[in-house]
């Protein structure tokens, strides 16, 4: 049974290596990408401390965690009037436990925090152009593509 939860410091060298892992992955959309471990780790801990950013993750009772994602929140205010946009940056689920509905509880979950605790507007998650299976998860979730 998968539960998800909010990331502790202690999951951060875990989601790093997820991360490089996901880098390496999207290199296939992003030929130039640069991953630099110690800029992440330190990036992702200035964020679990920060209250508009939510990284959680996906945790096997064996494997222990498997999946994490991170969102953080911003106010738009070039719109005729401001809104709070949450941004899903970045969303990774271990090759092991891929099709079993963890991407979509990890999006899931992140949507919940983004409306029901900073009240956003409005929800967005950034996807290479040709990354299928990324796609597929937010669609079946109710996102529409509205630009590249």
């Amino acid at each position: 049974m998968i539960t998800i939860r909010n990331a502790t410091y202690d999951d951060l060298k875990t989601i790093i290596d997820m991360g490089e892992d996901l880098q390496n992955e999207s290199r296939e959309f992003e030929p130039l990408l640069v991953f630099k471990w110690q800029d992440s780790f330190d990036h992702y801990a200035t964020e679990l401390r920060n209250q508009n950013a939510k990284i959680i993750v996906a945790e096997d009772p064996t494997a222990g965690v498997v999946g994490y994602q991170y969102s953080y929140v911003t106010l738009l205010d070039y719109l005729e009037r401001q809104n709070t946009e949450c941004t899903l940056e970045a969303l990774y689920v271990s090759s092991d436990f891929r099709g079993q509905g963890i991407a979509k509880e990890l999006v899931r979950h992140a949507e919940r925090w983004a409306i029901d605790e900073k009240k956003a507007d409005r929800i967005k998650a950034g996807i290479y152009v040709g990354n299928a299976a990324s796609e597929a998860v937010h669609i079946k979730d109710g996102f529409t593509p509205y630009y590249t």
